[in-house]
């Protein structure tokens, strides 16, 4: 990430040390390629490419080649470099020399990186020490790393990289064993384990690894990794338990010893906004996504927003713990929690004290036509809207592939298509009961799934005023705008005529 690359100083040292052998013959060395000033998920996957295009072509007999990225780059974005969509894209973009864009172009023509030069194995390496910590923290990646080394419009959380890295991994080394006691270690490796199932943990004191982990195991698989991520996988490979007495098929228990484990939250009736909101608010940092301003700002605004910014992490975390908790029950303003309070009561919380990670789908009353996304990483709750229901979308625009057709009519039931609660829960002794129980009380009662209906099967009245007239049956004011859903995706918007 930094302009002054110090791994890559060391390991070039290292390397140089090796490059004798006893008899003082010398064989071939290792080869080094330092990027710096920059990310390699991001700025830097252009640098990438070319040198592996370089390394790929040259004459130099390299079989494997290993790429460390920094701590705050994402795998997954770093495995994209290898697709033929990225190749395409970085031909046209601005600012590349003319030696770059030949190479880019002649990595296309043969079908992108991967025609070159495969991913083998993603791995993760984890602190064992700090494991827990990392899920119990408000911090920003700007908090932690700087604004030198962290972009003002990166407003990534620390909790939410950590998962993301974890569940996108084949290997996690989980590193400092030495540090922690047996049972600390069993936690972490069961947690992991729950988190991506499929990854293979390799233990290890001061990183000491023995390569074969590593290098060419063939345990990579993009459009796996892409389309089934490991975490949820595990939901579907049953096993025959014990319930109360009786047998019963339920998800496979690796991780019972530590009282680790996961559950889908499904329901089929929307939630009520301001309910849902109630439950939540003052247990999480709430992080809500806001479609982008298109509109240009002039530069005095753009100079005056960057001087009075003196930490964007801080402004958001305040933000977010304002909407966390802004309201009394009888409906008064009050003022807003710090981080540390927000922390101390999801710790109280006896519904999500152990909940470490979730991730889902979910249907809001108000919003009848775009799907909301859910993701929480420890205390960090992320909530938006990336797309429509496909209920409201022609099926023409739903794909080509038949296998992604099918899976989507799969989602569809009853009346309201693939509208639907449907959220993944891991953590520690989950209150399963429980926390079914508040998040069903959320949901509309029958009474109220009534007035709802007549509301949507109204056939005098367009999407908007539908829209409009639930927003003012429901309390939808505390919940930010989604981005709008194109005019196409109306097409269904009262109820699934498939």
């Amino acid at each position: 990430m930094a302009a002054v690359n110090v791994d890559a100083n060391l390991v070039t040292r290292s390397t140089e040390a090796r490059g004798k052998n006893n008899n003082g013959e010398v064989r071939i060395k290792e080869k080094v390629i330092q990027m710096q000033n920059g990310c390699i998920c991001c700025t830097l996957r252009s640098d990438l490419l070319t040198e592996l295009a370089r390394l790929a072509w040259s004459d130099s007999g390299f079989d494997h080649v290993v790429i460390e990225s920094s701590g705050i780059s994402e795998p997954q974005q770093v495995a994209e470099t290898f697709t033929t969509e990225l190749t395409e894209a970085m031909i046209d973009a601005e600012g590349m020399e003319t030696e770059e864009k030949e190479i880019f172009a002649k990595v296309a023509k043969l079908g992108g990186l991967k025609s070159i030069a495969s991913v083998d194995t993603m791995v993760t390496v984890v602190d064992a020490f700090r494991f827990f910590s990392e899920f119990d923290t408000a911090e920003f990646l700007q908090d932690r790393f700087g604004r030198e080394e962290v972009p003002d419009e990166d407003q990534r959380t620390i909790s939410d990289l950590f998962a993301d890295q974890i569940e996108f991994a084949n290997v996690i080394i989980v590193n400092k064993i030495d540090a922690v006691d047996k049972a600390t270690l069993g936690r972490v490796k069961a947690y992991v384990k729950t988190l991506n199932p499929t990854a293979k943990i390799v233990e290890s004191k001061f990183s000491k690894v023995d390569v074969r982990e590593m290098l060419n195991t063939g345990v990579f698989n993009f459009a796996e990794a892409v389309a089934s991520p490991g975490w949820l996988r595990s939901l579907h490979e049953m096993t025959v338990m014990d319930v109360q007495g009786r047998k019963r098929v339920a998800p496979k228990p690796e991780t019972l010893e530590y009282g680790i484990g996961s559950f889908v939250y499904r329901a089929r009736r929307p939630f009520d906004p301001l309910k849902l909101y109630r439950l939540i608010e003052g247990k999480f940092i709430l992080l809500q996504e806001e479609p982008e301003d298109n509109e240009d700002e002039d530069e005095d605004e753009d100079e005056d927003n960057a001087s009075d910014a003196n930490s964007a992490s801080d402004e958001n975390t305040a933000s977010a713990g304002s909407d966390s908790d802004k309201m009394t029950d009888d409906g008064e303003d009050k003022p807003p929690l710090s981080d540390k309070e927000i922390l101390a009561n999801k710790k109280a919380s006896p519904y999500f004290a152990g909940l470490h990670r979730s991730k889902g789908i979910f249907w809001l009353a108000t919003r009848p036509f775009q799907m909301g996304s859910w993701s929480t990483a420890g205390a960090m709750l992320t909530l938006g809207s990336e797309m429509a229901w496909f209920c409201c979308v022609p099926e023409e625009d739903w794909g080509a592939d038949a296998d992604t057709v099918a899976a989507i009519r799969k989602d569809f039931e009853g009346e309201w298509g693939d509208r639907r609660q449907e959220l993944v829960f891991i953590g520690e002794g989950l209150d399963v009961e429980g926390l079914t129980k508040m998040l069903d009380a959320c949901l509309l009662s029958r009474a109220e799934m009534r007035k709802w209906e007549k509301i949507m099967f109204d056939g005098k009245t367009d999407a908007d005023v539908k829209q409009e007239k639930l927003q003012e049956t429901w309390d939808d004011g505390y919940w930010a705008e989604w981005a709008a859903v194109e005019e196409d995706d109306h097409d269904h918007e009262g109820h699934h005529h498939h």
